[in-house]
């Protein structure tokens, strides 16, 4: 079976930066922000800067949160995102409402 690519340029686009370079740089940037997830119900917000916000989104992570915040965006991760970035790639910690920050099995 043959890969079928989504509009004229993507093929080109994924060759040229694959998902693994993606998750890999978006892993980095979260890490040396020591980006900390706000459980919140059913889901998990997370403050991202600019680049960060382009690594979201080509890498499909998440759902961007309209606010009025000019220099930050909020995204919301579903439980199964949050939990992902917590405990396999390790490169966000999950708080609860009270900041206190949460262990794997809360």
């Amino acid at each position: 079976m043959v890969a079928r690519w989504k509009g004229k340029t993507a093929e080109a686009q994924a060759l040229a930066e694959p998902m693994s370079t993606l998750v890999s740089r978006l892993q980095s940037s979260l890490i040396e922000s020591s980006s900390q997830g706000i459980l919140s119900g059913s889901s998990v917000l997370l403050a991202a800067h600019e680049e960060q916000t382009e690594l979201f989104n080509h890498a499909c992570f998440g759902r961007l949160v309209i606010t009025t915040e000019k220099n930050k965006q909020w995204f919301q991760l579903c439980l199964e995102e949050g939990f992902y970035l917590c405990t396999v790639m390790k490169c966000i910690k999950i708080v609860g409402q009270n900041s206190c920050v949460k262990n794997e099995e809360e």
